[in-house]
Formats: C-alpha cells, structure tokens, sequence
C-alpha cells in the first residue's frame, strides 16, 4: 500500500478498500471486475475500517470509514475520531453519485456514467489480492497470530519485490489464515516519516441505507446533469 500524506481527497478516503499499489503493476494479481467477487445479489457488505497516520513528518489523524457495499450501490461514511465530526460521505448508485465534504460545506451531484462501477473494491477481492501476493512471493509470513479467535498470518512486504511509489517503505499485514480476509495493515516509510495503520472489520448481510444523511446548511452543487 502506499504511504499517503493525511490530506487526501474526498474520493481517496473513500477507496477504503481499494487495492495497494503493488497490484497495478503485475498482471497475474486478481482483477477487481472479476464477477467472482461481485457482491451477490440481494446480500451487503458492511466494513468498518479505522486508520490512523503518525510519524516525525505527519500530521496525526485518526479516522473511521464505514462502508456499505451491495451489487450496484454503495455508500461510505467518515468521522474524525478526533473531533467527532463527519468529514466525508459518499453515495453511489446506478443513477447518480452524491458526495458531501464537511471542508467545503457542499454537496456535489453528478450522474452516474453508463458503464461506470463503483469506486470500492469487495473485500472477497482484497483477500484473493493478499493470498497473489503470498503465492507469488511478493510478501512472504513472518509469523502467526489470532484475531476475533481464528488464526491469521503476518504477512511482510518483500524488498525487490513490493513495489510502492515510496521507495524503501515497508508493509506488513494480519490476514485470515483461511481466507486471507485483510484485518489490518501497517506502511512505513524509510526513516518512520509516516506510518499508516488501517483496522478492518467486515460483515455481511447487515442492514443498510442508501441514503444520505441529512448536512444542514450544505450547499448542493449539481455537475454533468
């Protein structure tokens, strides 16, 4: 995964579970289209992921991204743990995309293409792209432990192998030793400039809503209507 500064952009904070850059440059790694981790019909996903950045050149900050994913919809809500606050939320459907920022104060509007899917990848995916990447040697387990009482892999980048737009940088991932679901992942720059750490817990089947919530006095903005 990449280092990434804390400001990121709205639609960056929504790929919470978008695949780490070592995957867009080997063509033998999962495809996130692939219909074998579409989510099934009439089911949802539901994550939760918490992330928190640090580091002697950071700027601490400590977020948690909800994500409800289904086959056509999906719907992401972040809080600043700090501050309580909700920074970002994003809707998609088939119909149109509706993105809110707490730093702007506005609501953007726009259809959705035709064609066009949603900007999150499944969780059934991330986990094929970690078993890849131990398979094909581009992280290798360094040890063992438990989470939510199953057994999970540690599981380190590999220098020469990973390949990162941070040279040098280390990942290292806890993941299920069965089903190679991602619980958590640690990136590292050299130095320990930044570190970001990201928590993951998924679900599946919980109920879900659709819709946005209620931004008093934001501003709606409507594009490419």
């Amino acid at each position: 995964m990449n280092i990434t500064a804390p400001i990121i952009t709205t639609i960056a904070l929504a790929l919470v579970a978008a695949t780490p850059a070592a995957a867009s440059v080997n063509r033998d790694l999962p495809k996130p289209d692939d219909p074998q981790f579409v989510i099934p019909a009439g089911k949802v996903e539901h994550s939760i992921t918490v992330s928190e950045v640090s580091g002697s050149k950071a700027v601490p900050s400590r977020q948690r991204a909800e994500l409800w994913l289904s086959r056509n919809r999906g719907r992401v809500v972040v809080t600043n743990l700090k501050t309580g606050r909700v920074t970002t939320e994003i809707l998609v459907t088939k119909q149109e995309t509706r993105m809110f920022s707490a730093e702007t104060g506005r609501i953007t509007v726009r259809k959705t293409r035709r064609g066009e899917g949603l900007p999150w990848n499944s969780a059934r995916f991330e986990a094929a792209v970690q078993r890849a990447y131990v398979e094909q040697g581009i992280t290798k387990v360094t040890g063992e432990t438990t989470v939510r009482g199953r057994r999970a892999f540690v599981v380190e980048s590999v220098p020469g192998k990973w390949v990162s737009d941070e040279p040098g940088s280390k990942t290292v991932a806890v993941v299920d030793a069965e089903t190679y679901e991602l619980y958590e992942r640690t990136s590292t720059s050299p130095g320990g400039e930044f570190t970001q750490t990201e928590t993951t817990q998924t679900s599946y089947g919980a109920p879900a809503r659709f819709n946005m919530s209620a931004h008093k006095g934001a501003k709606v903005r409507y594009v490419n209507r």
